[in-house]
């Protein structure tokens, strides 16, 4: 008797440590082992709305924002006291443009968290795109009184009153954010990166660092920055930094695995590669990368996976079908690679034939040449 009582108390410790441990792997970033671990948990404990959730979590991370609103919707259904998650399914089907949906699960955690300046603020830009700014205001003002050092929150309120019809009024509120040092450099050197001004948002995202060094989305772009420059060296020592701050970063992933091979470290590149297919869903990039890969290698079976699924993901990208069509060749499917190359012919001809229009359109947008009088 005493003997069957351990081995339950032990079961119990046993599956209770696979959902401490994958908390630990979801905090460190551990896409894959922590989604291991809470669905062993969840085998055991089906009705378990903390595993439940968390998979959620999982799915928002890789950016699969569907099936994170559906195991949040499982998680409430299992433990409807668990309030904290209509936050985390709001912002799911906020991804998801249902606006209206996410409304009602921000006014649901609200009741019980009536002060929480990132609800408020979330529930005024729902209502901002489900049309309705006047309404958006009175959450977007009472978010800046519950934390007005958040300059996000600044931004929403004058993104609302200009949409509200005061733009004097936004004006003014953007005015204030320019003192907010730290944040408002990050979001002028995002500006600057945009227009293509890179040599001025690199002086801005530095000077972010040099307020506050743990700011990810700094080192990241100007990790982008070195790597535009082909300063690999010092790209690879920013985008690492980058992803010490923020393990989930998959776009930094990705581009730090292509450095990684382009620098001789080829098998380090393939694992960021793999990594970033974790960390998001519906990636392409690295499907092409990991093909072109196993293409140079001679791995021509492996190629031919990875670029058809690069294929499926976008297929009206010229680059992915060439190199499907150059291994189709090489593996001797040559009707298939003949398919690829039409295909990429086409894409070139539809390119040029907008690019001809476009100029077509400007030419007929400008104004007719009238002659001085005589």
């Amino acid at each position: 008797m005493l003997s069957a009582l351990l081995s339950v108390v032990l079961l119990a410790a046993v599956s209770q440590n696979a959902l401490d441990s994958g908390q630990s792997a979801l905090q460190a970033g551990d896409l894959v082992r922590a989604e291991q671990l809470f669905r062993q948990f969840l085998a055991e404990h089906p009705q378990s709305a903390e595993a439940l959730s968390n998979l959620g979590a999982i799915c928002a991370r890789r950016g699969q924002f569907s099936g994170a609103a559906d195991y949040y919707g499982k998680a409430l259904k299992a433990d409807p006291k668990l309030v904290q998650v209509h936050f985390n399914l709001a912002v799911a089907l906020g991804q998801l443009k249902q606006h209206v949906a996410a409304a009602q699960h921000l006014r649901i955690f609200l009741k019980s968290y009536p002060g929480n300046a990132r609800g408020l603020q979330l529930l005024g830009l729902c209502l901002i795109e489900s049309g309705d700014p006047r309404g958006a205001l009175k959450e977007l003002d009472a978010s800046y009184k519950a934390d007005a050092k958040d300059p996000s929150i600044l931004f929403a309120l004058a993104y609302a009153n200009a949409r509200a019809g005061d733009e004097n009024r936004a004006a003014d509120i953007l005015k204030s954010v320019e003192s907010n040092s730290a944040q408002a450099k990050l979001i002028e050197g995002l500006i600057e990166y945009r227009r293509g001004r890179f040599a001025e948002a690199k002086v801005l995202f530095n000077e972010v660092l040099r307020i506050n060094p743990d700011v990810a989305p700094a080192a990241a772009a100007i990790g982008r920055l070195e790597l535009l420059d082909h300063h690999d060296a010092e790209a690879i020592r920013m985008l690492e930094r980058a992803l010490k701050l923020n393990p989930a970063d998959a776009e930094s992933t990705y581009q730090l695995g292509v450095l990684l091979d382009r620098n001789g470290r080829t098998p380090d590149g393939i694992r960021y590669l793999r990594r970033a297919l974790t960390l998001r869903a519906n990636y392409a990039d690295p499907h092409y990368q990991l093909g072109r890969i196993a293409f140079n290698a001679g791995d021509h079976a492996g190629a031919v996976a990875a670029l058809e699924e690069a294929r499926r993901l976008l297929p009206d990208q010229e680059a992915i079908r060439f190199l499907l069509g150059r291994t189709y060749q090489a593996v001797g499917r040559a009707a298939e690679a003949k398919t690829e190359f039409a295909e990429v012919r086409r894409l070139k001809a539809a390119v040029i034939e907008r690019d001809r229009q476009r100029v077509e359109s400007d030419e007929l947008m400008k104004p007719p040449l009238v002659k001085p009088l005589q």
